[in-house]
């Protein structure tokens, strides 16, 4: 999630993203899953899987065609206590959502949960008024929104009410699962391990908020770690690499791309979940460590997204709305060289991959 009131900024002009983007469309970058784009055989998904959404479960090879956005929010309240938010305005996301379908969105997983202030009903009122599906996700955040009960309850204890949570309102995924600071807290391992747990028994997907030293930072050896120990205690109280995303490792300014490496060469997903988001890092240098990850051979383990969550991002406000990770990233990666093929299939094929599960 993006914290305070950083600007959008975007590294083309709109005219020249938009001319992009066209292009990438009609190239067949966003379009309908079930092929790879060249690369090899379509997506096969364990009978019985579905992508579960807030108004229905849809076997993936079903669902609306379009690209994937894995990590974004509709609805929320952030810092904790804050009066007012813009996604409060539901109509207002309604009509941003719209927009972000007509430009070739065909999924938005929303990354809010209770203590994040997230309404349901908000996030129902948009699924069934656009041709956007929406995924909500369930969880806590990080130690300074965890809801008291937190620091007396057990692993298992926070583990059951996840899973009761995911049963009774339909939740598609666990996340935003996130750190304050370099180090996870008592608290924060503890939910880590609980949202592991839920994972084993609901088979949800998780994605998490990995921490950072700040804008511009160095990738530090404790930044980078960050994310190896997150998949570390993730694994370790059981979850499924194959349905978890590492996030925010688009934030490390860390030119060989070595953290996401490792992330994807140990099974998961490549959250490059910040994109556009110049004050933390610039887009030229996230295209230049995306190209290093596909030159490694490990383009089936990312994932792109853009963590929206600033009004200025808006479209009503002059922004490139919720569809910026496609539209504004994505042609930035054809013009560096990545293949449209390979890019529709990163953001069409690879999240729907991580979203399916078969219900317990």
């Amino acid at each position: 999630m993006q914290i305070g009131k950083q600007a959008t900024s975007i590294t083309v002009t709109r005219r020249e993203a938009l001319t992009l983007a066209g292009a990438a469309l009609l190239c067949g970058c966003v379009g309908p899953a079930g092929d790879t784009g060249g690369r090899g055989s379509p997506p096969r998904f364990r009978k019985g899987a579905v992508i579960r959404t807030l108004l229905q479960d849809v076997p993936p090879d079903a669902l609306a065609p379009g690209a994937v956005l894995f990590h974004e929010h509709l609805s929320m309240k952030y810092p904790p206590g804050a009066s007012e938010h813009f996604t409060d305005d539901v109509d207002l996301m309604i009509e941003e959502v719209r927009a972000a379908g007509s430009e070739g969105i065909g999924v938005i997983v929303d990354g809010g949960h209770a203590d994040m202030s997230r309404s349901l009903e908000a996030l129902r009122r948009i699924a069934s008024a656009t041709p956007v599906a929406i995924v909500a996700s369930g969880g806590y955040y990080m130690q300074r929104t965890y809801p008291p009960q937190i620091a007396a309850q057990s692993v298992s204890q926070i583990a059951d009410t996840l899973v009761r949570e995911a049963q009774e309102q339909r939740l598609g995924a666990f996340g935003e699962i996130g750190q304050q600071g370099s180090e996870l807290t008592a608290d924060e391992r503890k939910v880590f391990q609980a949202v592991a747990q839920a994972q084993v028994r609901t088979q949800l997907p998780i994605f998490t908020h990995n921490a950072y030293t700040g804008s511009r930072q160095t990738a530090t050896p404790v930044a980078a770690d960050s994310a190896l120990r997150q998949l570390d205690v993730l694994e370790a109280a059981g979850a499924n690499p194959a349905h978890v995303a590492i996030g925010h490792l688009c934030c490390l300014d860390e030119p060989t791309a070595a953290t996401a490496l490792q992330i994807a060469k140990r099974g998961a997903f490549v959250g490059f979940d910040r994109v556009t988001i110049q004050s933390i890092l610039s887009d030229e240098k996230r295209v230049a460590m995306f190209m290093r990850l596909i030159e490694a051979d490990v383009a089936n383990r990312l994932l792109i997204s853009s963590d929206f969550a600033v009004g200025a991002a808006l479209k009503r406000r002059g922004g490139p709305g919720l569809a910026q990770a496609s539209t504004i990233f994505g042609p930035l990666l054809v013009n560096a060289g990545l293949p449209p093929a390979t890019l529709r299939s990163i953001m069409v094929d690879n999240p729907r991959r991580f979203l399916a599960f078969v219900p317990s």
